[in-house]
């Protein structure tokens, strides 16, 4: 409900750019201030024969790559687009490093072929999981019968199919997949993919913007509303009417929350977004040294929020949501401040969170 801060601070420019662009189809990769979800449209182009490079690509060698090509080949048989060829490919370097494996792991020991496909019945017989098209096939039949996975991010896509227990584990994979499937298809890739996968440790891409301050010229919590943009969700609540962000920050927590919404069925829940000067002055009345001192909240510059339970109740930090938010929010430019965290000044508050947004590349 409080936060302390607010330094000086532009607009953040929000979103990187990855184009893949295959004959026919058009896969566009949105990183940075989005989710990484791949829109695309059309039918892609098949491989043909005896256009495999003897090159390596991203370490995967000819016959990896023949594999790969297999996979979207699978793809264009079924009149899927050049998404479906990536989370393919993507999918299977995560199984098998795309190779045809005649094994399992300790996870699933009768697992077998690109897709590490059970011995269930679901998958065909072994000799179906041991082929590379017939597997994709599969796995691609799969893939159609799961609503809305056009919209989803690649990794996400392949875990409705796959079912394993971590739902971004392919996002590592998104990069090198672009390279072979952009490769394969005969076009270069463009830009960086940097935002869309974990760095080295495994973490998603940090927000990298700017503190939230001064922008437009206004003054805290003095900011006319038709320069900010309601948040959907929040549209006419009873309890406490629409919230507000600056459009950017608006944009952005509408992606973030979109993603959230994949996991958990329902929006980020939020008890405030901007908040106005006599906002601002109400909120130190009832908080006291808990509330920012009026006119300098960075909830007055539009570019903070709290949020909550779908009750409404603040969040701790033991909450699935502030979890789900130290791992995915700083990808869409939101940051928990570092007085807000365990073993920070305080006051500490899982539920705040400030908008800085992610810089292009």
């Amino acid at each position: 409900m409080s936060e302390q801060g607010g330094g000086a601070g532009g607009i953040v420019a929000v979103g990187l750019a990855l184009v893949l662009l295959l004959p026919v189809g058009v896969v566009t990769l949105l990183g940075g201030g989005d989710d990484c979800t791949v829109s695309s449209s059309s039918v892609a182009q098949t491989v043909a024969k005896g256009s495999i490079p003897e090159k390596p690509i991203e370490g995967y060698g000819k016959e990896q790559l023949a594999n790969a090509a297999a996979v979207m080949n699978a793809a264009t048989a079924l009149h899927l687009d050049g998404k479906a060829q990536l989370v393919g490919v993507m999918t299977a370097m995560g199984e098998s490093g795309l190779r045809v494996l005649d094994y399992g792991d300790a996870a699933g020991p009768d697992s077998r072929g690109l897709f590490q496909q059970r011995a269930n019945g679901a998958w065909g017989s072994y000799e179906d999981r041991m082929d590379p098209t017939i597997s994709a096939t599969n796995f691609f039949r799969k893939l159609q019968t799961i609503s809305g996975w056009e919209q989803m991010t690649p990794s996400r896509a392949a875990n409705k199919v796959q079912i394993n227990s971590d739902p971004d584990y392919y996002t590592k994979y998104v990069a090198a997949a672009t390279k072979v499937v952009n490769a394969l298809a005969g076009v270069e890739v463009a830009s960086s993919t940097a935002a869309c996968v974990k760095d080295g440790t495994g973490s998603y891409a940090a927000a990298n913007g700017t503190k939230p301050g001064k922008w437009g010229g206004y003054d805290n919590g003095k900011i006319p509303q038709d320069q900010l943009q309601i948040i959907p969700w929040t549209k006419d609540q009873s309890w406490i009417g629409s919230m507000y962000l600056r459009a950017d920050a608006a944009q952005s927590l509408i992606k973030m929350s979109a993603a959230f919404k994949e996991e958990f069925g329902y929006d980020l829940p939020l008890n405030d977004a901007y908040r106005s000067f006599a906002r601002q002055e109400e909120a130190k009345q009832q908080y006291g040294g808990n509330a920012a001192t009026p006119g300098t909240s960075n909830h007055g510059w539009a570019l903070a929020v709290d949020f909550g339970t779908t009750a409404h109740n603040t969040i701790s930090y033991n909450d699935d949501t502030y979890t789900w938010l130290k791992e995915h929010a700083g990808t869409y430019g939101w940051v928990h401040p570092a007085w807000a965290e365990p073993g920070g000044v305080g006051p500490h508050e899982a539920w705040h969170w400030e908008f800085y947004g992610v810089k292009n590349a």
